[in-house]
């Protein structure tokens, strides 16, 4: 197996019920360089429950990684040897820190646990013909991050994301960049906190990984692999469109009940733009794919109207 790296300098980290194929393709064409599936359960992939097919990427995305979850080493590799011709390559979650994921012994709970996590990973390696990377926090309670590389790197790990928090602190706090994780012989990737372009930059200054991987960022302006690529804002109508194009993916792919889902990247196309909040109170109302669109519409179209491509037209402070 040649030497692993990550595709790219900046990613679409992987977010439950955010990261499916439809926000996944919309990241790409904005300028992201590789991705993330949605953390799967080791134990949906085995017992092959349909929404696992969703979930997967299709053969035609390149540099996109499968994550799994779990807490059993068995388990865990037989599922990722199963899917492993979707992947790219495979990524074990150890991370989450959602009580109901950690209550199973998965996610940043492995992070209690070293000796599993590494049983984990050599179980994942040894079925698996594609690389294996993992997600970590600092620790779990405190900062172990020390051990915890040296746990991976003993199993022969392919790369390893970290996130600047320990599972204790969630998302609160500032998350640490200060990590020097180039010490490490393996290829790495920071996230936590990686809000603007200049946070990306500077996170990928001081942590000294070789990549980003953003998450909530992303969220707040889905435009942001646009920013780093081109150095500027995306057009009102280059939004304008790829919402609309993000709409129509959604509903091709889950269906029309799939606009529940949506309204969650409203507050992100309209970050910054005069009237949103109004705009998207209305549209949490919005039942029918026709009418989201035609909102979608009416509202972009009267910023072309009213303001040409001017991207300074904002609402005041942080009502936006």
């Amino acid at each position: 197996m040649a030497k692993f790296s990550y595709p790219g300098s900046v990613g679409l980290a992987p977010m439950a019920g955010i990261t499916d194929k439809a926000f996944r393709t919309v990241c790409r064409l904005w300028g992201a360089q590789f991705f993330f599936t949605e953390m799967i359960s080791a134990e949906s992939v085995l017992l092959q429950l349909t929404v696992v097919e969703r979930m997967l990427p299709s053969v035609d995305e390149k540099d996109t990684a499968v994550q799994l979850y779990g807490s059993e080493p068995r388990k865990l590799a037989l599922a990722a040897k199963k899917i492993q011709h979707r992947a790219s390559w495979i990524d074990l979650n150890a991370a989450c820190p959602v009580k109901k994921v950690v209550k199973k012994n998965a996610g940043a709970a492995l992070l209690r646990d070293l000796n599993r996590l590494g049983d984990i990973v050599k179980a994942m390696k040894d079925a698996c013909e594609k690389p294996v990377t993992v997600k970590v926090r600092l620790g779990f309670e405190k900062n172990e991050l020390e051990k915890i590389m040296e746990t991976l790197i003993f199993t022969g790990v392919d790369g390893v994301e970290v996130h600047g928090r320990t599972a204790v602190q969630m998302y609160s706090g500032k998350a640490e960049w200060n990590l020097q994780l180039d010490k490490w012989n393996v290829p790495t990737a920071i996230s936590g906190d990686l809000f603007t372009v200049e946070d990306i930059k500077k996170a990928l200054e001081i942590s000294k990984s070789k990549a980003a991987i953003v998450a909530r960022g992303v969220l707040r302006k889905p435009w942001i692999f646009f920013e780093i690529q081109h150095g500027s804002e995306p057009s009102f109508e280059e939004i304008r469109d790829m919402f609309l194009f993000h709409t129509r993916m959604l509903r091709e792919q889950e269906g029309e009940k799939s606009f529940y889902k949506l309204r969650q990247f409203v507050m992100g196309y309209t970050h910054g733009f005069a009237n949103a909040r109004k705009f998207r109170e209305a549209f949490m109302k919005l039942e029918k794919f026709e009418s989201i669109e035609r909102a979608i519409q009416e509202f972009f179209n009267h910023f072309l109207m009213n303001a040409g491509e001017n991207m300074s037209v904002k609402e005041d402070g942080a009502k936006a």
